[in-house]
């Protein structure tokens, strides 16, 4: 597990009743997913596959991404991304570069007013890798929760008041393996996921964009009072 906390970035499924407030010593946040929610993917011409971006270049923001980060601030929620990137175990991608590419994501967003509070990144590869170090069980691989386990410990996080938002099942799992409510970015219907989803990791909402995401969220808010 590895924080990356960038300068200047300003129980089970709860289902849709409306949140409580958090505790004054707990404050709720939004984990997001990085690949494929915040920015796009990209091919890889080696393996012939969508994967991670691997040079600063390569960064391309989704739309809405800035838009959402910018909507969850004004609800008071901080902002902490959470993504797995094994092509450090599997010695295709160093720290310095997957830094780099961090550094590149955070300048486009702060381009448009947005930032995140902190970014989470898993380096391990189940089973396979040229770090040997790296390979293996952990507990901090999305669908497993340590990430976000981790960030609510350091920064005194409400779990049960947070979400996880990805494009992924297993960020829909980790999410809900810490307790947090859940939304799957994705266009296809209810009824064509639930062919290929586990019954136990539906999400709570499913969201065909980033914006319809931050509504839903908005929506199942209850705003600090003075703060309407």
């Amino acid at each position: 597990e590895n924080p990356r906390d960038l300068p200047n970035s300003t129980p089970s499924s709860a289902g849709n009743k409306p949140m409580n407030n958090p505790s004054a010593h707990e404050k709720p946040a939004v984990f997001l997913d990085r690949d494929g929610t915040l920015n796009q993917m990209v091919y890889d011409e080696t393996h012939g596959i969508m994967d991670s971006p691997r040079r600063p270049e390569q960064l391309r923001l989704l739309p809405g991404a800035a838009e959402l980060i910018r909507r969850l601030r004004t609800l008071h929620f901080e902002i902490i991304v959470v993504t797995n990137q094994p092509g450090i175990a599997k010695g295709t991608l160093t720290e310095e570069e997957l830094d780099a590419v961090n550094a590149r994501l955070a300048e486009l967003l702060r381009e448009e007013d947005a930032a995140w509070d902190a970014l989470e990144f898993c380096p391990h590869h189940p089973s396979e890798g040229l770090r040997a170090d790296l390979v293996g069980p952990c507990d901090c691989r999305k669908p497993k929760p340590g990430m976000i386990l981790k960030a609510a410990r350091e920064r005194g996080l409400s779990l049960r008041e947070s979400w996880m938002i990805g494009d992924g099942l297993v960020d829909i799992q980790a999410g809900q393996a810490a307790g947090c409510r859940t939304i799957l970015l994705t266009k296809l219907k209810i009824e064509q996921i639930e062919r290929f989803i586990q019954l136990d990791a539906i999400p709570d909402h499913i969201a065909p964009s980033l914006s319809n995401a931050a509504d839903h969220i908005s929506n199942h808010w209850k705003r600090p009072a003075g703060n309407h």
